[in-house]
């Protein structure tokens, strides 16, 4: 195993335990997360933009109450269906009223027509501020941004997940923005 798989391993088994305990952390400062997210979409993205947002896996920020709020203002709500390993995510329009299905690892996707998103929120589990970012691992979200160039993207994170450095490789995405409870940060480039 090379040292940066290595690196990035370890990081996400720190961060993994820190998000055990992290329920009463993310239920005091989500609705400071969703403010900020929702003033960053409302000042990048026009009423009729598709958001993609996620639903919320375990120790992930709940953007339930956002999207309901965005879909109220006019914005159409995506979600994401996780293909088998090695494509990009699919994003399906999501309403209230939507029928939703399990898909892959446990996520949550609405049984409804395929959208093709303006921005892409993205959870992580770590984050620097160069805008890198380390997810699950499973290369998802680094394919997704890479098929759908001209869509804007955030991360979105708590501020406990900020580290030094994340470890990075060639075919690692790195981010324009990251949103967490306390700021909006954009990254220069």
């Amino acid at each position: 195993m090379t040292d940066i798989l290595q690196q990035k391993r370890q990081l996400r088994d720190q961060l993994k335990a820190i998000r055990k305990d992290s329920d009463l952390f993310h239920s005091q400062h989500t609705s400071f997360l969703i403010e900020n997210i929702y003033r960053f979409v409302c000042t990048s993205c026009n009423s009729k933009a598709v958001i993609a947002c996620f639903w919320p896996l375990e120790g992930e920020a709940d953007l339930r109450p956002l999207m309901y709020r965005l879909y109220q203002d006019g914005y159409q709500i995506a979600l994401p269906k996780t293909p088998l390993r090695g494509n990009p995510l699919t994003f399906y329009a999501w309403s209230p009223t939507a029928s939703m299905q399990e898909g892959r690892y446990k996520t949550i996707y609405p049984d409804t027509e395929i959208v093709r998103p303006d921005l892409i929120l993205v959870p992580l589990m770590a984050f620097d501020r160069d805008g890198n970012r380390l997810g699950y691992g499973g290369g998802y979200y680094d394919r997704t941004l890479q098929h759908f160039p001209s869509a804007k993207a955030a991360g979105i994170a708590f501020s406990y997940q900020e580290v030094t450095r994340v470890p990075t490789e060639k075919f690692d995405f790195s981010l324009p923005a990251i949103i967490t409870e306390l700021e909006i940060i954009y990254i220069k480039g």
